[in-house]
């Protein structure tokens, strides 16, 4: 945390901001207007333990056991990396109160559950940073190939893949057989357990290859996301998978 001037925060907020507007849509189809994404959106932080949270019609702030702010949520200015919302404090001086919510993966420095966005908080001239967003989101919407079982590389034509559906069910290949599986995302990440159709698989190293990989899912403990693009397993003893994301949608 570190004393801001009110034009440098400004200056921070408007690199963000996307050189020029939009052109509008001569389309009148749309009469209704979409949801809202950013009510009820909330970023946090730690050391110190901080929360921002964007309502329907304001911008509240939370230093646990410091102090408060509050401010009118404007309208937000997106650009390629996020959002942001530039607004002034309702506490004395009426300083800039500035939300900036990108779009890169962020950890909260406490646990190992990845967050898809970096929030950064301009407010009463002070810088606070953390993270924002659905953990559930990193996870799903795409499926995951695996590309190594318990250190050994697994070919592309072995068929391994499974995807999230973000409320806590799991399901994909093993290879020969189809499974499904419950998972909690808190701090950490469990799996299991796995149940799975009961296929033979021709070849036996394609076997083999299935059945450490249903005992895999159920050991693991944790995960590391290092990119969008790219997901290691853990159990107690290690690494025991990794997986690249490939494809979007539902």
């Amino acid at each position: 945390m570190k004393t801001l001037f009110s034009a440098c925060a400004t200056a921070a907020a408007l690199a963000l901001l996307p050189a020029g507007p939009a052109l509008a849509d001569d389309h009148d189809d749309a009469t209704e207007a979409a949801p809202d994404p950013w009510t009820g959106y909330r970023g946090m932080g730690t050391e110190p333990f901080w929360s921002v949270t964007i309502g329907e019609e304001r911008l509240i702030f939370e230093h646990a056991g410091v102090f408060t702010a509050e401010a009118d949520r404007p309208d937000e200015t997106f650009s390629p990396e996020g959002a942001v919302f530039i607004s002034q404090s309702e506490n004395e001086g009426d300083r800039d109160f500035i939300v900036l919510v990108q779009n890169e993966l962020c950890s909260d420095g406490m646990s190992d559950r990845p967050y898809p966005q970096s929030v950064r908080v301009f407010v009463d001239g002070l810088y606070f940073h953390g993270c924002g967003g659905d953990p559930q989101d990193v996870l799903s919407g795409a499926d995951w190939h695996v590309t190594e079982l318990m250190g050994e590389a697994v070919p592309d034509d072995a068929g391994i893949n499974f995807r999230f559906d973000g409320e806590g069910g799991m399901f994909g290949t093993g290879g020969c057989n189809r499974f499904r599986a419950d998972y909690v995302m808190d701090d950490a990440l469990s799996i299991g357990p796995v149940a799975s159709t009961r296929r033979a698989c021709i070849n036996p190293v394609a076997s083999e290859r299935e059945n450490q990989f249903f005992t895999a899912l159920g050991s693991v403990i944790t995960l590391n996301v290092e990119s969008f693009g790219s997901l290691t397993l853990y159990s107690e003893d290690g690494p025991v998978l990794k997986a690249e994301r490939r494809g979007e949608g539902g």
